[in-house]
């Protein structure tokens, strides 16, 4: 009796085993690759795309041709544009102004000028190529420097880092290498030179005296 017993026991526990899908692994881990895949695509977008829609940064820009420095580039209207006033105002409006799209590139284009490494060209269809004479002779070439100002946004008065901008050395500036891709950061200053390679960004002009030098800070986000 006993025997029969034990035996109807494990028939009542074999009867009530649960038994999952041959499916059910398959479909766990693509719902788990899908969500880590989502994770890291939107970390990123988050990372990648900067600035992005909501944000408001300034950059100042200084732009010397053969030794001289040129007129602020004038008013134009887009999410990343100028007022006339030697900055670049950053807030992007379109996915397509976010990130890549807020370069100097993009911004010489949104203004209906032109800028790659080895064209500039500024209002009145003013061109200048790499290898181009100066007045002096010299060829010139382009390239663009930048240092990061202690200024930002929140700082309040824009006039003040057009104004700091203009007072730093070249000596004090890196040189950037794809320029025209260059995304600018708040507080950026930016001087775009055309002129002899090796020359300073203003050369024929005694440098100005009793001007307060850069406030050096860390390169950040």
């Amino acid at each position: 009796m006993a025997r029969r017993t034990v035996h109807s026991r494990k028939r009542s526990r074999a009867r009530f085993r649960l038994r999952l899908p041959s499916w059910l692994p398959v479909a766990v881990i693509v719902v788990v690759i899908a969500a880590v895949l989502g994770v890291f695509l939107a970390f990123a977008r988050g990372t990648s795309a900067q600035p992005s829609i909501g944000d408001h940064i300034h950059a100042a820009l200084d732009i010397y041709v053969c030794g001289q420095k040129e007129p602020n580039l004038p008013f134009f209207e887009a999410g990343v544009h100028t007022h006339g006033d030697g900055l670049i105002h950053i807030h992007p409006e379109s996915a397509s102004e976010e990130g890549a799209g807020a370069a100097v590139g993009k911004f010489f284009q949104y203004g209906g000028w032109e800028l790659t490494t080895s064209t500039l060209r500024l209002p009145g269809d003013r061109t200048f190529n790499n290898g181009g004479p100066c007045p002096d002779g010299q060829p010139g070439v382009l390239r663009m420097l930048k240092y990061r100002l202690s200024w930002r946004s929140t700082s309040g008065d824009n006039s003040l880092l057009a104004d700091e901008c203009s007072r730093v050395a070249d000596a004090d500036m890196q040189d950037v290498k794809d320029f025209p891709g260059y995304v600018p950061k708040d507080g950026d200053c930016l001087h775009l030179v055309f002129g002899p390679a090796g020359a300073s960004s203003v050369y024929g002009t005694p440098t100005p005296t009793g001007t307060p030098g850069p406030t050096v800070v860390p390169e950040g986000p």
